[in-house]
């Protein structure tokens, strides 16, 4: 009898396992409500995914050859985000984001994803208002509607025909932020599981204080990673060529002696301003395996010199401006530039370079690997971008060819004249060809990460 009442227990709790493991897959589909017998139905999935994983988008239940109009849209930091794009559907009145074409709407063309890289702000005077996730322990919660007939250009006021959510997430479950309060600023993101962990410091540009979601999403992929702020924060410094290498060097120094932190397998990320740090720090510190350099500058104007101190050197003449934006990308001619030696401890170089970039001339990457001592060639890639612009992001986040910084915050760019402090910043790009680039991208950066910095042996 108890052995009886011991097989009818094992039973049930296999039974329960499995119909758990049916609803973990079905929290990964995200359906419309409507009857799929009656009438429209979306499916997305997943429902709830990482903002580097693509979704699949199914809409049944149409007529055969019905145009219908897809539309994305999201809220970020009290703005509205939206895309949209018009298909027709087969002859069994059905359409996949894989395999059918938008006809019109943000982007044309079978684009898996477009509806992500393509929306552009609603609720912002300038169309050059980015989208970019503050809070990374949130979910990006995303609309998708499906409207009758080509409504591209129109105030949709109808009901949709179907609709569902899309969750995107910069943080997998499981990741941990940690903020920074003392002398540091910025957060440390640890993933999921037990160190010790393959570190990595990230840095953006000279235009923002602190983005993190880079960092978060290098934590999901099994990076610690700390997301330093270096400038425009408390007891940093506003302008671009205040700002502090030893702080930054000492902030690295101190992460990598954290206990989760595996010493030996350690790196940096950095765009723009970032990209130059990070060059920076493995020219002085041989522990720095693998440094990826997004469209960041590579050169000073004195020799064993890493920070110049000053903006002297950087020609303020050559900054001018254009109907979209101030575009920067002569100001660093000089005599007798220098390259960063980052290879000169072993490190290898990373460099992901958009050809259409209006910030940093894209002549500077192939002067860095000219530059470079032939014993050490071989331990820098270069990939290049024609199309894409300065800000090559992780994959599928909406692409802006200027930004809006404002006066306070154009003010600290020590070389740009005053003349200029209201107007936009360029940064370049194409959105498909740069959203493509973004994708590619982003593989080859973590490609390099596993190769040069997780998977290295000791």
């Amino acid at each position: 009898m108890t052995a009886r009442v011991s097989y009818t227990i094992q039973k049930s709790l296999r039974r329960l396992n499995v119909l758990r493991n049916h609803m973990t897959v079905l929290t990964r589909v995200c359906t419309s409500l409507a009857n799929q017998s009656h009438g429209p139905c979306i499916t997305v999935t997943p429902s709830v995914g990482m903002v580097d994983e693509k979704v699949n988008i199914d809409v049944r239940g149409l007529d055969a050859k019905q145009i219908v109009t897809v539309v994305a849209d999201v809220e970020e930091n009290g703005m509205q985000f939206e895309s949209r794009c018009v298909y027709q559907a087969d002859g069994n009145g059905e359409i996949n984001n894989f395999s059918n074409e938008s006809i019109d709407g943000s982007f044309k063309g079978i684009e898996p994803m477009g509806l992500f890289w393509s929306l552009t702000c609603l609720s912002s005077p300038k169309k050059s208002a980015r989208l970019v996730k503050k809070n990374v322990c949130t979910p990006m919660n995303f609309n998708i509607k499906v409207y009758p007939d080509n409504q591209n250009k129109v105030t949709l006021t109808q009901e949709p025909l179907t609709e569902t959510r899309v969750q995107r997430l910069y943080q997998k479950p499981g990741v941990r932020r940690i903020q920074l309060t003392g002398r540091f600023k910025g957060a440390i993101f640890i993933p999921e599981g037990e160190g010790p962990f393959p570190g990595l410091i990230d840095m953006f540009g000279g235009l923002v204080s602190l983005i993190e979601t880079r960092a978060a999403l290098l934590a999901s992929h099994g990076y610690a990673t700390l997301a330093l702020s270096y400038l425009h924060g408390e007891g940093l410094p506003d302008m671009l060529y205040d700002a502090d290498f030893n702080y930054i060097k000492e902030a690295y120094e101190w992460f990598i002696e954290q206990d989760y932190i595996d010493k030996n397998r350690l790196g940096a990320v950095g765009l723009c301003f970032g990209g130059f740090m990070s060059l920076a720090l493995a020219s002085v510190l041989p522990q720095i395996r693998a440094v990826v350099n997004i469209n960041g500058i590579t050169i000073t104007p004195e020799e064993n010199t890493i920070m110049c101190n000053s903006a002297d050197w950087l020609d303020k003449e050559k900054v001018f401006n254009t109907e979209e934006g101030v575009v920067i990308t002569d100001v660093y001619d000089c005599d007798n530039p220098w390259p960063v030696p980052a290879w000169q401890h072993g490190a290898k170089i990373l460099v992901i370079v958009g050809e259409d970039d209006k910030q940093v001339h894209p002549k500077w990457h192939t002067f860095y690997y000219e530059s470079c001592p032939s014993q050490f060639k071989a331990n820098i890639k270069v990939h290049r971008y024609p199309g894409a612009g300065h800000m090559i992001e992780p994959p599928y986040a909406p692409h802006t060819r200027a930004v809006t910084p404002g006066r306070k915050r154009m003010r600290t760019i020590n070389f740009v004249p005053e003349k200029f402090h209201d107007e936009d910043m360029m940064a370049g790009g194409w959105p498909d060809t740069h959203a493509h680039a973004q994708e590619d991208a982003w593989m080859k950066v973590l490609n390099f990460l596993e190769e040069n910095v997780r998977s290295v042996s000791q």
